[in-house]
C-alpha cells in the first residue's frame, strides 16, 4: 500500500467519526486570534488538561501558540455560523453581532457559549504536518446549554437525540 493510498484511507476513516467542535481564541501582538477546531479532546482530570492541534504555526494558529493564554470555547448546535466563519481566511470575526467580548485577562470570549476553558499551553508536540497543544485548564466559564455541535463529514451537524 502506498503512502498515498494509506492518507486517504485515514482521512475516509475519520470522516465519518463525529468530533466536537471549538473556536479557540486569544490576544495575539496584532489584536484577536482565532479558529475552529475539531481535535479538542480532554487528556486529564488532575490537573485540568485538554489538547488540540493546528496544522500551521503562522497566522492564527501561531498567535494562538505564542499567547499566555487561549480560550477554548465548546460549541453548540446554534453556533454553527460562527464556527464556519472561524474556519474560513475571509470569515467575520469577532464582530459584535457574533456576541464577543474581552475578558479581564484579555482572551476574546464568546458570550453564552455552554463552556470555556481558560488554559495554558503547557507543551507542544509536533506530529508530521501539524502541531499537538497540551493546555492545563486554568479557569472554567460556564453558560447556556443546547444541541451540541459535531463535525462529521466534513459538515457541521447537531447530534440528535439520545440512544
Amino acid at each position: 500500500m502506498t503512502a498515498i493510498d494509506l492518507s486517504t484511507l485515514f482521512k475516509d476513516a475519520f470522516r465519518d467519526h463525529p468530533a466536537g467542535v471549538a473556536i479557540i481564541t486569544a490576544q495575539g501582538s496584532r489584536g484577536p486570534v482565532g479558529l475552529t477546531a475539531s481535535s479538542v479532546a480532554s487528556v486529564s482530570a488532575e490537573p485540568p488538561a485538554l489538547v488540540f492541534s493546528v496544522t500551521r504555526s503562522t497566522g492564527s494558529a501561531g498567535a494562538i501558540m505564542a499567547a499566555e493564554s487561549v480560550l477554548v470555547h465548546l460549541l453548540d448546535s446554534r453556533h454553527a455560523q460562527i464556527a464556519r466563519d472561524f474556519a474560513a481566511s475571509d470569515g467575520e470575526r469577532f464582530t459584535a453581532e457574533q456576541g464577543w467580548e474581552f475578558l479581564p485577562t484579555g482572551e476574546p470570549h464568546l458570550v453564552g457559549v455552554r463552556a470555556a476553558l481558560r488554559c495554558q499551553i503547557m507543551e507542544t508536540v509536533r506530529v508530521g504536518m501539524s502541531t499537538l497543544v497540551v493546555a492545563e485548564v486554568l479557569d472554567v466559564i460556564t453558560g447556556e446549554s443546547a444541541q451540541p455541535m459535531i463535525y462529521r463529514d466534513r459538515a457541521f451537524r447537531g447530534t440528535g437525540d439520545e440512544l
